[in-house]
């Protein structure tokens, strides 16, 4: 998409009173918003929230803002809401649109706009990817945003968004999205709503707390407004008492005002007021009542077409031609019941409560009458161009709808929920898929409910109401069972993509066993899909359930079986889902080599079809396995490729995914300010549309970091939510261990370990503990160094030797990352230690120091050197001491330079415990240490950080102190030191 330029600077039709009458006893809003209106001339955009009750003059004040804009040279668009259920998705989002390209030169357009106004941008777009639908409707909020932004690179911007509360849902949330990504735009966005109206009050709520969000509450005018105001409709001034008594009358109401005003005698009369009344439907009655018939006829029929209408849909609906209405349309537009529209031959009612009132004057039948009338006119003008009117058809029919006609309206319905899910308004859609349901509840036979279920179901999981999504589901198999239908009850089995763990996958896990029970075996793609699917429901629902003995097993024969099918089958979806499946099972170290091989698998997919998405996974795929390896700078280099992907498929759960690994590859190489800096970048995609596992993940990051530089550093506490908090008022899930495992051990490294026990007692004896398969590594070696802290000696033997299994590999997930956690052997030499093994715990931590040298894990390197001075210091062999010297001068130094705090205090008290009994200060114990290593002052001087004549002045103050003339005496007397230092 380019704009070419800006080729229109008048102010758009605004679609309310017009600008009528002089704006009275709003000074202070409008001084406001002229503010705004500076503020986003300077680049300094808002939005605001324009709220008060029916008749308050929102719409008049936006159109007095409007005017104020327009003498400045700044181009108005308006967008307005209609108050029934039959605008199509994004109403006023797409009167914007148009408006926005009539403003500007549109060189290029956006597939993405195409979809969501292809009346505007000569759609159809393509259909959109059932399994991306999150990133596919971000990327159409992006593109609204995106052009809006062009556009006010040229020229200032005032949006209105009139009767915001009207408003389909996908509406409110596209305004939402550009809220949270409006920057520096030279745009002022007024949205006028009810506070009468609460169906979007939440996202209104939600909308005040972003940064860039002004709001105005209008109330009723004072009592010298109200004056001034009855002199405007009256042509002459009123009494001060007058007006008063319309105050009481009308609270101060513009719309009542004007109401009473018209009824109002032309002076004051004896004894007071004439009786009025402030009731707007016996105020609209009372002005129908001076119509002819024909008239109020057709001002009826209007009243259900909508706020604007045309006299080519509503002649026909009274049985007239457009001509012969003209004279009816001129006396109710004398009346001040309508006025001309913003379609050139359109016309409107003057207010939405003038609207209102008319209908509301209808008996049922009436309505029901004109509905049908209103529905059979539209399929008569619009026919063979329907595609803009079944929003409309479903109203009406909706409406008129009784016994014969019931599937007729169905039909239409239905083609309306279908419409909105084209043009990815899930929640419309899915409100009009309950609306079809609802409606022929007893008429409709099984395969037309199955399929109507089967919509529901999709426009639910894609609108993330995932429970309703899986109900829906459920009825969608009833029906297909009924039918002996199994292409449609593995239909219902297969609506929702396994994205994470939820208890309502043991549903889909049953409904994938049925289809699966009576799917034909030769249909080999559908069974693969369903196998893998059951694979990855059986893992979920282990995770979240149960302890997994049976549904791992189930999971991994699902998986190898569907994997066998569908590269026999040779059809890319049935592939596609294949390999996420079998990936997800074989998550557990055991799998890495294979997983890896399911990576180019799914890699070679994604090149062949050009699909970023699926070589995106790919690519997360093969950072998965590096990270499991160690190979740090595997995963850099994953993670280049990994970007280009990420920019072509863009949307939040993408770019989510890449800063997550650049955030746990950062904390990998010990640079705790980058990782805490993309973590809260990762979070904060996911959190602007409401998806809360980026806490969770930001949650597990921050909280291997506090182990090494604390946990105020990182706000670990505050991240897990246990500030303030005990885990006793929390419910941990104990099913997959992880959870409660890790919450456990953040517990117990900042010193409450009554909380830690508790929640370590509650998972069995570890001998029993079945991990869910990504999570092996992190689980058990949490879990020992838990048991370390609690004194389980024997749960420490037990651990060790389960994680000891997998010494080689390096402690992640298998699984998508929250964390890197070094290599297994620093987590066994730990655990070895404790227990007393010192050979095999020395054995494992220089294995774990070499490891973190060569792959530039230089916190655990640092880490990994003081746990192994502290067993030498233990074990006191020959050398033993001054090596374990020289690691934790090593280590002192790098923990330092790190900023790791946590681990640098663990060093200092080593080394002060070594050096307490002797005649030198600590850095001369340095020093003599690295004399005995055979060290020149030149070597101690980089080692330590000094120049070359410091370190030779320290080391003629070891000579001094202890009577030595030269180096080897140095030497052996270090050597002598740590023979007869007694051992703990």
């Amino acid at each position: 998409m380019h704009c070419a330029g800006s080729g229109v600077t008048s102010m758009a039709e605004p679609y309310g009173w017009g600008m009528r009458g002089v704006l009275v006893g709003r000074d202070r809003e409008l001084a406001a918003l002229a503010g705004y209106l500076d503020d986003a001339q300077q680049g300094r955009p808002s939005i605001v929230l324009c709220r008060g009750e029916p008749g308050i003059g929102k719409t008049r004040l936006a159109e007095e803002l409007a005017g104020l804009a327009g003498v400045r040279g700044v181009p108005v668009l308006w967008g307005v809401a209609v108050e029934s259920e039959g605008a199509p998705p994004y109403w006023p989002w797409r009167q914007l649109l148009r408006g926005a390209v009539e403003l500007v030169g549109i060189a290029e357009v956006d597939e993405d706009l195409a979809r969501l106004a292809p009346e505007v941008f000569g759609g159809p777009a393509s259909r959109p990817d059932a399994l991306a639908w999150a990133e596919d409707r971000f990327r159409q909020f992006e593109a609204v945003a995106r052009l809006f932004r062009e556009i006010t690179a040229n020229s200032p911007l005032v949006l209105v968004l009139d009767d915001a509360h009207w408003a389909d849902r996908p509406s409110v949330l596209l305004l939402r999205h550009l809220a949270r990504t409006v920057r520096d735009e030279r745009l002022l966005m007024m949205v006028n709503h009810r506070d009468t109206e609460h169906e979007h009050a939440a996202y209104f709520a939600d909308l005040v707390r972003e940064p860039i969000t002004r709001q105005i509450d209008l109330t009723g005018l004072t009592e010298q407004a109200v004056a001034m105001h009855l002199a405007s409709v009256l042509g002459h001034d009123v009494t001060l008492g007058d007006a008063r008594q319309v105050h009481v009358l009308t609270r101060g109401n513009p719309f009542f005002v004007g109401e009473v005003g018209r009824v109002l005698p032309a002076g004051k009369v004896a004894g007071g007021l004439a009786p009025v009344t402030a009731n707007v439907r016996e105020a609209i009655r009372s002005r129908l009542s001076r119509l002819s018939p024909d008239a109020v006829t057709l001002i009826h029929a209007a009243s259900i077409v909508g706020r604007e209408f045309s006299a080519t849909v509503v002649a026909p609906m009274v049985g007239a031609t457009s001509m012969s209405c003209l004279s009816s349309l001129d006396e109710a537009t004398a009346a001040g019941l309508v006025e001309a529209g913003t379609i050139p031959g359109n016309h409107r009612f003057t207010h939405a409560l003038v609207r209102d009132a008319v209908e509301a004057g209808l008996s049922t039948a009436e309505r029901v009458q004109l509905h049908r009338a209103a529905a059979e006119t539209v399929e008569s003008v619009y026919v063979g161009r329907m595609e803009r009117h079944l929003s409309d058809l479903a109203r009406h029919w909706a409406v008129a709808a009784v016994d014969a006609d019931l599937s007729r309206a169905v039909h239409w319905i239905t083609l309306a929920a279908d419409e909105a899910m084209e043009a990815l308004a899930y929640e419309e859609g899915a409100r009009l898929y309950r609306l079809a349901l609802s409606l022929g509840e007893d008429e409709l036979d099984d395969e037309m409910r199955c399929r109507l279920c089967l919509g529901l179901s999709s426009a639910l999981n894609a609108s993330t109401d995932i429970a309703g999504s899986v109900d829906a589901s459920v009825r969608a198999a009833a029906a297909a069972r009924a039918m002996a239908r199994p292409s449609l009850l593995a239909e219902a089995a297969l609506v929702r993509e396994a994205i994470a763990p939820t208890p309502l996958e043991a549903t889909t896990r049953r409904l994938c066993e049925q289809a699966l029970a009576v799917v034909d075996s030769a249909d080999i793609a559908l069974r693969a899909r369903l196998l893998a699917r059951l694979a990855e429901a059986s893992i979920y629902d282990a995770w979240t359930t149960s302890h997994g003995y049976e549904e791992y097993k189930v999971a991994g024969r699902a998986s190898e079986e569907a994997l066998t099918l569908a590269e026999e089958a040779g059809d890319r979806a049935a592939l596609q889902a294949a390999l996420r499946a079998r990936r997800l099972a074989r998550s557990g170290p055991e799998g890495l080599e294979e997983r890896a091989v399911l990576a180019d698998r799914m890699l070679e997919l994604g090149r062949e079809a050009a699909d970023p998405h699926t070589q995106m996974w790919a690519h997360l795929w093969h950072v998965d396995a590096a990270f499991e390896r160690g190979d740090l700078l595997r995963v850099a280099r994953e993670l280049e490729m990994l970007s280009w992907c990420v920019e072509q498929v863009r949307g939040p759960h993408a770019r989510y995914e890449l800063l997550k690994c650049r955030a746990v590859l950062a904390q990998a190489q010990a640079r705790f300010g980058d990782a805490m800096m993309l973590a809260d970048e990762a979070f904060s995609q996911l959190a602007a549309i409401g998806d809360d596992i980026g806490f969770h993940e930001r949650a597990g990051l921050l909280n291997q970091m506090s182990l090494q530089i604390g946990p105020e550093a990182t706000g670990s506490l505050e991240a897990s939510g246990y500030a303030g908090v005990t885990v006793f008022e929390r419910q941990l899930p104990t099913a997959g261990i992880i959870v409660a495992v890790a919450n456990a051990h953040l517990l117990a490294s900042v010193g409450r370990l009554d909380e830690a026990a508790a929640v370590y007692r509650s998972l069995g004896p570890p001998a029993e503990w079945q991990p869910s398969p990504h999570a092996i590594l992190p689980a058990l070696a949490f879990g020992a160094n838990l048991a370390v802290e609690l004194g389980a000696d024997k749960d420490v033997a037990t651990l060790v030797t389960r994680l000891g299994a997998y010494r080689g590999h390096h402690v992640c997930s298998g699984a998508g990352q929250v964390a890197y956690f070094g290599p297994v052997e620093l987590w066994t030499g730990h655990g070895l230690a404790h227990l007393g093994r010192l050979d095999e715990a020395v054995a494992d931590l220089e294995a774990a120091a070499d490891v973190c040298a060569a792959n530039g894990a230089v916190g655990y390197l640092a880490e990994a050197e003081y746990e192994l001075a502290s067993v030498l210091a233990r074990r006191r062999r020959p050398g033993d001491i001054a090596w374990a010297r020289h690691l934790l001068a090593t280590s002192l130094r790098q923990t330092s330079a790190l900023g790791m705090g946590v681990i640098a205090a663990k060093v200092d008290a080593l080394v002060e415990e070594l050096s307490a009994a002797g005649p030198l200060t600590r850095r001369e114990w340095q020093v003599a240490g690295l004399v005995a290593a055979g060290k020149t002052n030149r070597e101690i001087a980089q080692e330590l950080y000094l120049s070359e004549r410091t370190a030779q002045n320290h080391v003629q103050h070891v000579l001094t102190k202890l009577g030595l003339s030269n180096r080897s005496q140095i030497a052996s007397w270090v050597a002598h030191q740590e023979m007869s230092s007694p051992a703990e």
